[in-house]
């Protein structure tokens, strides 16, 4: 039974403000940082033992996790920080305050389950927050060293006031204090307080008849192939313009080259049960025509639009459909929402249309980001951070200290008062809006369009009648004659 307000130790310090000292959070991330470098080689074989990605995967996960926490170590500034406590004190605004939530709650993604660890833990560190980290799922359903591997790491490294192991899923009276943010990486949540992600929502890529083909396949069959296919972003289907899609499937199995030999099987990381493979599935779908297939993997031409295939996609399988036209994959695109993203392979022009009609959290114009390839999906409708996975504004909360009276509050005293500076303030209420610099010019609506439209249709009638009558009676002149 889980007790109504476990971690005791964490909320008391989250109650007296501990992790909102500079050197306190400077001092845990070099912690955490010498920790994970000295079991580098650990880290590497339990990483690669799990996923059965590739050497180059596990390194460029491992490298993008330590840079995510180099660069929020970076991000604290003792000096600025101090400027900005003491900014009241010296009679000025401290508009930009804030300071962490108390305690951020962490339940991670399988997918590059080392990078989904730090790249949040490290964000909440760096915002002043105390952490609790959820591997009970993953130790107790599957086979996975790395959960225990990184319990005995962080364990050792962090302060066990503000830092903590959830071993079972606390209820909702303490997920929902006002001191607990939790970050669901693959559970979506209707209640405004979680970052959450949109497990089931689709990414999807469109390759228009105006792209760099050989680019675009290449980029398109790598995303969907690194890290076992399963990134949130990698294309579950591709929408190529029917113009260009026989050039397209030509490239496709021409990069699809490098996956023939056979490959291992990379373990399922969160030990479901084996069964039909989306590749099985293709093979017996009468909607569906495998292009080529190899290992594990394979390219799959879908027909019908109704097919069971046109799922979220977590294997090594690229789906191509064909597509007529932008506003076609626009259609078909927004029937597939809500989408996690979009990847557009077009001219610019072509590209901006497309990425602003299809309604996805964030779009790609002519290229896929391969970082993004790797960890967990941003949470539902935040900014896009671009230099880390979380922004530590999205783990804290603004706490501005005003020490000047603003404008607005001189109006509003000034309008109550009955000096004469009321009059001032009535009147430049009532002041007409400025104009909006748009040169002035007769107005043309719909009905006066129909008019002139239909006028010039009359007159041209007209003339063409006046003229064929006149050519026919100078003939009728000519033959009296």
């Amino acid at each position: 039974m889980v007790t109504t307000h476990p971690f005791p130790r964490l909320l008391a310090a989250s109650i007296d403000g501990r992790c909102h000292n500079t050197r306190y959070r400077q001092s845990q991330l070099q912690c955490l940082q010498s920790a994970l470098v000295h079991h580098v080689e650990e880290l590497k074989k339990s990483i690669q033992s799990d996923s059965g990605h590739s050497a180059g995967e596990v390194s460029a996960e491992i490298c993008l996790a330590l840079q995510e926490l180099r660069t929020h170590y970076l991000s604290l500034d003792l000096q600025r920080d101090l400027e900005a406590e003491y900014r009241v004190a010296n009679g000025r605004d401290n508009l930009d305050g804030k300071r962490g939530v108390g305690i951020v709650y962490i339940a991670p993604c399988t997918h590059t389950l080392f990078f989904s660890v730090v790249s949040a833990l490290s964000a909440a560190v760096a915002a002043g927050n105390c952490v609790i980290l959820e591997v009970c799922i993953q130790l107790s359903q599957t086979t996975m060293t790395l959960p225990t591997l990184l319990r005995k790491i962080l364990t050792t490294s962090l302060d066990a006031d503000t830092f903590a192991i959830s071993e079972e899923r606390p209820d909702a009276s303490f997920l929902t204090l006002p001191q607990v943010l939790p970050i669901l990486q693959t559970e979506s949540s209707n209640t405004a307080q979680y970052l959450s992600a949109s497990p089931t929502a689709r990414t999807i890529a469109v390759v228009d008849r105006t792209a760099n083909i050989a680019s675009a396949t290449e980029q398109l069959v790598a995303a969907r192939f690194a890290f076992g296919g399963h990134s949130p972003y990698s294309p579950d289907v591709v929408l190529v313009n029917e113009f260009v899609m026989k050039e397209f499937i030509e490239a496709v199995i021409q990069q699809s080259g490098r996956y023939l030999a056979p490959e291992t099987a990379a373990r399922n990381p969160r030990g479901r049960p084996a069964g039909a493979s989306v590749l099985d599935l293709a093979f017996k779908e009468k909607g569906a025509r495998v292009v080529v297939s190899g290992s594990g993997w394979g390219v799959v031409d879908v027909l019908d639009r109704e097919s069971a295939l046109l799922q979220k996609m977590n294997e090594k399988v690229l789906l191509v459909h064909s597509v007529t036209s932008l506003d076609d994959a626009i259609d078909f695109g927004n029937s597939m929402t809500p989408l996690a993203a979009t990847y557009a392979f077009a001219a610019p022009s072509s590209a901006k249309y497309l990425t602003q009609f299809i309604d996805a959290h964030i779009s790609w114009i002519n290229h896929v980001p391969t970082d993004m390839l790797i960890g967990p999906q941003i949470p539902t409708n935040t900014p896009f951070p671009s230099q880390t996975r979380y922004s530590t504004d999205l783990l804290q909360l603004p706490r501005p200290q005003i020490a000047q009276e603003t404008r607005k509050a001189a109006i509003v005293r000034a309008a109550l008062s009955s000096s004469p500076e009321s009059a001032t303030v009535w009147n430049a209420a009532l002041a007409p809006l400025p104009g909006t610099g748009q040169r002035a010019g007769r107005k043309i609506g719909f009905f006066e369009q129909g008019i002139i439209t239909g006028g010039v249709i009359t007159l041209f009638s007209v003339v063409v009648s006046l003229g064929t009558l006149g050519y026919y009676a100078l003939g009728v002149v000519r033959r009296v004659r």
